[in-house]
Order: structure tokens, then sequence, then C-alpha cells
């Protein structure tokens, strides 16, 4: 921490409205600092924010939003800086500090797992932004690997932002399954939608729950009309924490199959709420879920995951993925953990 300042500040960094990832972490750490500033991409309403574009594409713009940055760190004198994403936002304010403040980097996934394959200037940029932190961070082993790849070999936690979890009492569930990730391609919800088919037509007292909203909802509602059965799909789109938490109760199943992903929240919180998880075949999920066990592990078509599903016993499913909430993905659980990397900072 800042030896001249007494205060604890932080200088929160990365993406704003587009995601609800930061506002959480913000809630989640903001009552061990005496002052929280964020910058962001774009304005928010959550906390006093100063916007910046974080954008490359304008070598100049970008040159001068460098220099923003470290009017804003030289005006406000963090603590210690907390960034959000190893990409151009990490990049911009890892050359505006120039190591003056201590640096804590939290990947997200796709930052270290998609966007060093997508050229050699991204690849230098993501091992810059990662080899300048103090300390980074990542929500799953797979992760902390790939980021020891690209050349970080030390000062590398394992935590993710848990869920909001105490008092939980799983209801009589219904013939229901959820599926609440964006809807952008790389969270596949076509196929959701498609392969659920042949399951809606031979279970007719099933309801494919669709939540959440995208660049892709309104070829995705073409794509249901015209596949699945009328009365047997409902798109929700995006619904507060406690409607959501009740389609988790609710719902038997949840469903999420992206191509690429770290630790999802929704993930962790329908372990959390009694859902039989039925997920895609990644690293990150496979920390999570033993197939056949507290879950499925889609392998083929989803109909088919969907009525080994089924199969699995519900209560002892809940029994297990309950003890593994408890234990590793609770907010308390992981606030101590990021609370203890802002102590190791002094």
């Amino acid at each position: 921490m800042n030896q001249g300042d007494t205060k604890r500040k932080l200088l929160l960094i990365g993406p704003g409205k587009t995601s609800v990832h930061l506002r959480n972490y913000f809630h989640l750490v903001k009552d061990f600092f005496d002052e929280v500033l964020v910058i962001s991409n774009d304005p928010i309403e959550w906390a006093d924010c100063k916007v910046i574009n974080f954008s490359l594409k304008n070598p100049l713009k970008f040159y001068k939003n460098i220099k923003r940055v470290r009017s804003i760190i030289k005006t406000f004198q963090p603590s210690c800086i907390h960034i959000h994403q190893a990409n151009s936002a990490a990049y911009m304010a890892m050359k505006a500090n120039k190591k003056s403040v201590p640096v804590v980097l939290t990947t997200w996934g796709t930052d270290v797992l998609v966007l060093p394959e997508k050229n050699a200037a991204m690849k230098r940029m993501v091992k810059y932004c990662l080899n300048q932190a103090d300390v980074v961070t990542a929500d799953a082993s797979f992760m902390i690997d790939k980021i020891v790849k690209l050349g970080r070999a030390k000062d590398n936690v394992l935590v993710n932002f848990g869920i909001d979890y105490e008092n939980v009492t799983i209801p009589e569930k219904e013939n229901f399954i959820y599926s609440n990730r964006l809807h952008a391609d790389l969270y596949n919800i076509d196929q959701v939608i498609s392969q659920s088919e042949n399951f809606l037509k031979t279970h007719q007292d099933w309801t494919l729950i669709i939540g959440a909203k995208g660049s892709n909802t309104d070829q995705l509602k073409v794509l249901a009309s015209d596949t699945l059965p009328s009365n047997q799909f409902e798109f929700i789109g995006f619904v507060d924490k406690d409607v959501n938490k009740a389609y988790y109760l609710k719902s038997k199943i949840w469903v999420s199959i992206p191509s690429s992903d770290g630790t999802a929240i929704s993930l962790l919180e329908a372990m959390g709420y009694g859902c039989i998880p039925v997920v895609s075949d990644l690293p990150a999920n496979r920390e999570w879920i033993q197939d056949g066990v507290n879950g499925v592990i889609v392998n083929g078509h989803l109909t088919e995951a969907l009525n080994r599903a089924l199969k699995l016993n519900a209560d002892e499913v809940i029994a297990m993925n309950q003890k593994i909430i408890e234990s590793k993905a609770t907010k308390e659980v992981n606030r101590t953990i990021f609370l203890e990397i802002y102590k190791g900072l002094d």
C-alpha cells in the first residue's frame, strides 16, 4: 500500500455497463477501503467513475488516454490498482502506472485463453500485462496453468468472486431447464435451443426457460419458434437477482454449453440452488463437475446429456453441490482471499 497516505484507496479498472462482474466485485470489497474510484469504458451509476475509452483502434487517442489515466493515478493516489481483464484496459493502465502503485490483475477467461491466440501482438500485450502485475488472480486452475505458460510463474492466486449463499432451502423442483447465459456466439444458445428439440418433444411436461439477452436474441427467438413446441419454451430476458435465484430454485436442470469459459458464476449459483448442471466439456467446468456424479458433461448431443441428467439421483447431486459451494464458492470465502491479497501489498 502507499506509505504516504494512511487511507486505503482502491482504483478499480474494467468494463462497466457491459458486464455485471465489475459491479459485483466492487460490492464484494468496497468496505475494506476508505475510497474507491472506478475507471471504466462507459458511465456507471454504482460508484464514482472516470470514463476512459480503452480501444486500441486509434493509437493517438490511446496514448492520450494513457496520459489521462496517469493523471488520475497521480491525483487520486491509490493504495493499489485492481484491473479486471488482461486486455487493452490493463495495457493502458500498466503503461500509465509504470509500477508506481501495486497492481492486482484479475483475469476473466477469454483474455488469457483466446486473446493471445489471435495474433502475436495480442499475445505480447497479454504477456506484458501479466508480468507488470504484482499479483494475478484467476478463477480456474487451468487458467493459472495458461498464465504460467504465458511467462508468469509466481504470485498467481486461485480465487473466484463467489456467490451470495446463506439460509438456502431447496423447494420442490419443477420440470424446467434453465439457460441464462448471454446471447452471443460464444455461449451457443442456438445449440441449446436446437438440441433441446427432441428432448422437449418426448418430455411434453418440460419447459426450456431462456434468460438473458444479447446480439443474437432476435434470431434465437425465431429459431425457437421454428424448432420447439410452442408451449414448451419461454424467453424471460434479463431479470434481477431475486428472480434469477427463483428460477434456479425451481429448475431441475441448468444448461450452459459455451465454447470457452472460466469458472462461471452462474454455474456456481446453479450448483448452490439445486439444479443439476449440464455443461460443455471445458477444463473449468471439470474443476467443479464430475460427469455422472454431480452433473453432466456434454460429449455429444444435448438431448442425450439431458436424458442422462434425469437418471441422476437429484437429492444426492444437490447435497454434493451445496457442500462444494459452501466450502469454495461463497462470497465470504473468496472475499477473505482478496482482502489477504490487498493486505499483502503493504
